[in-house]
């Protein structure tokens, strides 16, 4: 009998323990649910730090990796954020969410005008500030050898004019480098959400801070263009870029593959022209007057003249839950 009871308060103890356990999980899911900006922002910092923090490791000699494993791990870290927005849609808005995430990366019925912004935008300031730069007495550029040319990531073929591979590049640098990775997530996913709690400037540069935060790692890779670019500079180009996207996000009724094809012509410019609007300062107060100009022609609170508040893209697009 003795036993029979010492037998029963142990399975009681056990059972306990499995439903705090259970419990435990089900609040952990609960924060996530009603905090999915937040869970969002630490997936994509814990997958991209992690792997990219094992490159910059590696490559200073502080730990041994394959040489195999440095390109998958830092083409992995560097898509962070669409992995994380993914994964956050899913499990807190489920198919209607997914089916929302999915279409506003294939609105493309904009007005004409924006694909010219979008593509143009970065070549055009870009000019013009080596014109500026040029009549204050900088160095010349020459156009039959330009910035790609030097870099080491990109051999190009030997004996063709690089200005024919321009498409190419183009379309390459969209599907592997930066803009598929990122623009899901942070205009996707997180523009979407910090409209509808803060104006789309406050947005813009929450964002912009974020962003400029999460490329920490690649300060310390060699070979990345960060690695060479003073931190204060990038950051205000990440800054008035982020604004820029916002712009054009809220002009297109949230097209994400508008903000694709603007980071990647942002990309591009930098590997055809000498200077960055990302990273050289130049490039950088050039991109600042532009969003500057942008804030005063529209609005602070929507960076739009066509939408009312109840019509911003981010609204519907994931429940309100912050």
């Amino acid at each position: 009998m003795q036993a029979n009871r010492k037998d029963q308060h142990i399975n009681d103890i056990q059972t306990n323990r499995k439903d705090q356990h259970t419990n435990g999980r089900m609040n952990q899911f609960r924060v996530w649910k009603s905090h999915p900006l937040v869970a969002y922002f630490v997936l994509t910092y814990a997958l991209s730090w992690l792997l990219l923090g094992l490159v910059a490791l590696s490559a200073h000699g502080l730990i041994s990796l394959p040489s195999s494993l440095i390109f998958p791990l830092t083409f992995v870290g560097s898509i962070g954020p669409l992995p994380a927005a993914l994964l956050v849609t899913a499990t807190t808005t489920g198919k209607g969410g997914m089916r929302a995430f999915f279409r506003q990366l294939f609105i493309w019925r904009v007005n004409l005008w924006w694909y010219l912004v979008v593509l143009f935008e970065p070549a055009l300031v870009t000019c013009i500030a080596i014109a500026a730069t040029l009549f204050l007495g900088g160095p010349t550029f020459d156009f039959a050898h330009p910035p790609v040319v030097q870099r080491p990531p990109l051999p190009l073929p030997a004996g063709i004019n690089p200005w024919l591979l321009i498409v190419p590049l183009f379309l390459l640098g969209g599907l592997l480098g930066g803009p598929a990775g990122e623009e899901p997530g942070w205009r996707g996913f997180a523009l979407a959400k910090l409209q509808d709690r803060y104006s789309a400037l406050g947005a813009s540069l929450i964002l912009g801070a974020l962003w400029t935060v999460w490329h920490l790692p690649f300060f310390f890779i060699p070979g990345t263009s960060q690695s060479t670019t003073p931190f204060f500079v990038f950051a205000l180009g990440t800054l008035a870029n982020s604004i820029l996207f916002t712009w054009v996000y809220n002009h297109t009724q949230g097209s994400v593959l508008m903000t694709f094809l603007f980071h990647n012509a942002l990309n591009i410019t930098a590997l055809y022209l000498p200077l960055s609007l990302w990273d050289q300062w130049q490039g950088v107060v050039a991109q600042c007057l532009v969003a500057l100009a942008v804030v005063i022609a529209t609005s602070p609170t929507r960076l739009s003249r066509r939408l009312s508040s109840e019509q911003t893209p981010s609204s519907g697009l994931y429940p309100k839950t912050e």
